[in-house]
């Protein structure tokens, strides 16, 4: 293999570094616009209510807090993700550099794992409002 040949295979493995450090900032930018949306979800609830003046939700339901929580948490794990996505991208920019770069797959069972259980949390909010 000639040096010309490593030189290429070392600029796609960059390109393909950067574009997976786009992915996960675009992830992460849907995730905390997500949050944002169920942050405010509670609050829309109780003013489209009043506007409506329909009780049909309980008065004494949680929902602004409990989506303030919500949306919240999503905005700091979209926080914790991009930090971990830039360091994630360091590391492998190094390690390609060097020639031994070694994939890491627990964040994706982290991440997998942690959003099955947001979904079963958000699952579980929305059943209690339409109760």
């Amino acid at each position: 293999m000639s040096t010309g040949d490593k030189k290429h295979d070392r600029v796609t493995e960059h390109l393909a570094n950067e574009r997976t450090f786009l992915a996960w900032l675009r992830t992460c930018i849907a995730l905390m616009g997500l949050g944002f949306v169920i942050a405010r979800f509670g609050l829309f609830l109780k003013e489209f209510s009043i506007i409506t003046k329909n009780q049909t939700i309980p008065s004494n339901l949680p929902s602004q807090s409990s989506s303030t929580l919500l949306g919240m948490s999503m905005i700091g794990l979209g926080i914790l993700l991009i930090i971990y996505a830039l360091v994630n991208y360091l590391k492998a920019q190094r390690s390609i550099e060097s020639g031994t770069y070694i994939p890491r797959h627990s964040i994706m069972y982290v991440t997998s794992i942690g959003l099955v259980i947001f979904a079963v949390i958000v699952l579980a909010y929305l059943i209690l409002i339409s109760t």
